[in-house]
């Protein structure tokens, strides 16, 4: 079900609250390297380097258990800790951009491929606020109403499912202050699942202000 409300109406929302305690084995969380099989290989850009782990999901924030099952969403990004020139390639462009997300069954233990992958872990909660949502909010959070720093986005897969703020990301991520700069990224996954290996099951994009 469509959680967003059309521009101009309010509605409550799920806040993401990111915070430095340690994840539990079912918490969302950021950093800290992945879960990944060894049998699916550790995404890469196009020069062959290998991406940095933002952010790992359980897939039942967004779709039902039943369809979920024990499926994680990771989303992985190029970073420049130095230069920041990464945030250019994770603007959208023509639909896409040089982020990758995977989505996977949890593996045993988590790997890290990204020679700049950061050792720092933070939980991710969601928090129903009462407060009313609205298109100028830019709180991390699922579903809720867009709220587009730039112009609107789509994703011909699917629809946006989480907003993420890159100030709540600092918050954690000491080591690499500014890695989505004061920006808003945007999570889109598709509204009927495919965890077939290999696939593209979203798209992650970010716009500055």
């Amino acid at each position: 079900m469509d959680t967003r409300a059309s521009l101009g109406h309010t509605t409550m929302y799920t806040r993401l609250l990111l915070t430095t305690e340690k994840p539990s084995p079912t918490d969302a969380y950021a950093g800290g390297g992945a879960f990944l099989p060894e049998h699916i290989p550790w995404p890469t850009c196009a020069e062959g380097r290998a991406l940095f782990h933002l952010m790992a999901i359980p897939a039942h924030w967004f779709y039902s258990q039943e369809i979920a099952e024990d499926f994680w969403f990771s989303i992985f990004i190029p970073v420049d800790v130095q230069r920041h020139t990464h945030l250019r390639q994770l603007r959208a462009g023509e639909g896409t951009s040089e982020a990758v997300v995977l989505a996977y069954r949890r593996g045993a233990a988590s790997r890290s491929r990204c020679m700049s992958d950061s050792l720092e872990r933070g939980r991710i909660e969601r928090v129903e606020c009462l407060e009313p949502d609205d298109d100028e909010n830019l709180d991390s959070k699922l579903d809720g109403i867009d709220a587009w720093l730039q112009s609107p986005l789509t994703w011909k897969g699917g629809r946006r499912r989480l907003m993420l703020y890159g100030a709540d990301i600092d918050d954690i991520l000491h080591s690499h202050k500014g890695v989505l700069s004061d920006g808003m990224a945007y999570l889109f996954i598709q509204d009927q699942p495919d965890f077939t290996l290999g696939g593209r099951p979203g798209a992650f994009f970010l716009q500055l202000g």
